[in-house]
């Protein structure tokens, strides 16, 4: 089977879309270009995250800061949270236009087992059965 290679899409999507793939490993330099892309992103009041709920926003800023204190906390064994970590990323990216690229039906074809976010960003434990 031939590997498929999205095109078109931007180099943020794309490296976002590489990082949330279960079978990349993922290293702190990722995990810390996700968490300044963030960032960066709250710092010029990106208009996608202006868009979404105060609720919604909380739970993106709690995810991000529960990557970070994974990432610190991690020490030599920083492959066993890689799930965790992942989740936390997807869910502090939550509403930005890159993130939607980089999992976006119409190109992604090796998502389909990543873990949904329910709208409210809440995780309970039916909704990560699913």
């Amino acid at each position: 089977m031939v590997p498929f290679h999205p095109t078109g899409l931007s180099s943020s999507a794309k490296r976002i879309r590489r990082m949330l793939d279960p079978s990349y490993p993922l290293c702190r330099e990722d995990v810390m270009w996700v968490l300044h892309f963030v960032q960066k992103k709250v710092a010029l009041k990106d208009p996608a995250l202006q868009d979404l709920s105060k609720p919604r926003l909380l739970q993106n800023f709690n995810s991000y800061c529960e990557a970070a204190l994974l990432l610190l906390g991690s020490g030599n064994h920083f492959h066993t949270k890689n799930g965790d970590i992942r989740t936390c990323l997807l869910e502090a990216m939550h509403g930005l236009p890159e993130l939607a690229e980089a999992i976006s039906p119409a190109q992604a074809r090796t998502f389909e087992s990543m873990p949904s976010v329910p709208e409210d960003g809440i995780h309970t434990a039916a909704s990560e059965q699913k």
